[in-house]
């Protein structure tokens, strides 16, 4: 097995030694080539459900014909593969006339191997170099090198069945635990991660139920958002302070969970004014903020992460079209407006002094929209008479 250093050398010479590579995988006489809107394989062990990508039997990735190709909302990817073999050895992620990105993958008897590169009008540029090494026919090390450092996955096994793997990033005293579930049948269930410093282990993919869908869990999200929001300040949060707002903040890129502050008062300078809305709705500059760990909320009971985890398998894989888009983000709109709408009536009289123009608000970061929920939350607060 290669050292980290050499690892990291062959990385960093790939400009100089890629082309070779890319001949060595052309030159078999039995690739067949095919089109696809889908990468469809990496060398390291279940990549797509660590991405936390599932599709059932029936969906195809394959472009066959030009009604399985939409160019406005579909990746394309040319692929060489030898069908004999079921092995790709060629892939290139097509970005534009001279852009791309090109993998190359080799196969040992006891190694395979990926490279993949950026490929522009300026040369080429490393992405990533991968190496899974086998014992006894069973993966054992996953080592990937790539432009934001190395890490390495020490995989464990049981009756040729992968288990999970402990990871590492070589230097560091970084180690991350992973382990996989599998159903009655063999097929993966769920993958769960934590790190040394965590108590509680994260859902990363969850098998789909057959009888999921998406209106029932927007549903579960709104419900427990509500709840666990709700309970978690009334028993964690005792200030004597005056609260001029709880705002929750996303982005569409990753709506659920939010995070969660609370606004102090002390914190708004001089007199309150409409104009400087986007002020004073900004989570980070708020003392009170999850991500700071200043104030204890945590979003992610079993029940939300296997809605977050339904969520993002169906939103990540639509590569959506404006429309698509725009469709979505009002959904996500609409549920964290219902959600502020059902929190601003939970007391909180136990855990802080509200001021009299006291909200529950949402925010998208990206979109910067405050303005638009502040206005639909003054109107429901005066149509409620809060």
């Amino acid at each position: 097995m290669k050292s980290t250093e050499e690892i990291q050398e062959e990385f960093d010479n790939l400009p100089e030694s890629y082309d070779m590579m890319k001949a060595i995988a052309l030159e078999r006489d039995s690739l067949v080539e095919m089109a696809a809107k889908h990468p469809l394989y990496e060398i390291e062990p279940f990549f797509l459900q660590l991405n936390n990508e599932f599709y059932d039997d029936d969906y195809s990735f394959l472009i066959e014909t030009e009604d399985d190709y939409n160019p406005e909302k579909d990746e394309l990817y040319t692929l060489w593969v030898d069908m004999e073999l079921r092995k790709t050895f060629y892939r290139v992620h097509h970005l534009g006339a001279s852009t791309s990105y090109e993998t190359t993958f080799e196969y040992h008897e006891d190694y395979y191997k990926s490279v993949t590169v950026f490929i522009n009008s300026n040369g080429i540029k490393p992405i990533k170099l991968a190496y899974l090494y086998f014992n006894e026919d069973v993966p054992d090390v996953y080592i990937e090198c790539s432009t934001y450092g190395m890490i390495e996955k020490k995989y464990q096994s049981e009756d040729y069945q992968l288990n999970g793997y402990k990871m590492s990033m070589p230097g560091t005293d970084y180690e991350y635990d992973v382990q996989f579930e599998y159903d009655y049948d063999g097929a993966l269930e769920r993958i769960t991660g934590k790190s040394i410093d965590d108590a509680n282990s994260k859902i990363i993919f969850q098998r789909p139920d057959k009888s999921q869908n998406m209106e029932d869990t927007l549903t579960i999200i709104e419900d427990h958002l509500v709840e666990e929001i709700t309970d978690q300040i009334q028993k964690k949060v005792k200030l004597d302070r005056r609260i001029y707002c709880i705002l929750l903040e996303y982005t569409m890129q990753g709506p659920f969970p939010p995070t969660v502050a609370m606004g102090l008062e002390s914190e708004v300078e001089g007199v309150w004014d409409e104009a400087k809305i986007h002020e004073y709705y900004n989570a980070p500059e708020m003392h009170y903020f999850s991500e700071t760990g200043m104030l204890p909320i945590d979003l992610y009971s079993e029940e939300l992460e296997k809605a977050y985890i339904f969520f993002n398998q169906n939103y990540d894989i639509m590569n959506l079209t404006d429309k698509e888009f725009n469709h979505w983000e009002e959904q996500v709109k609409q549920l964290y407006l219902r959600v502020c709408k059902r929190i601003i009536h939970m007391d909180f009289s136990m855990s802080f002094i509200k001021t009299d123009n006291f909200l529950v608000i949402a925010k998208d970061f990206e979109a910067s929209n405050e303005e638009d929920y502040y206005q639909e939350m003054m109107k429901y607060k005066k149509e409620k008479g809060l």
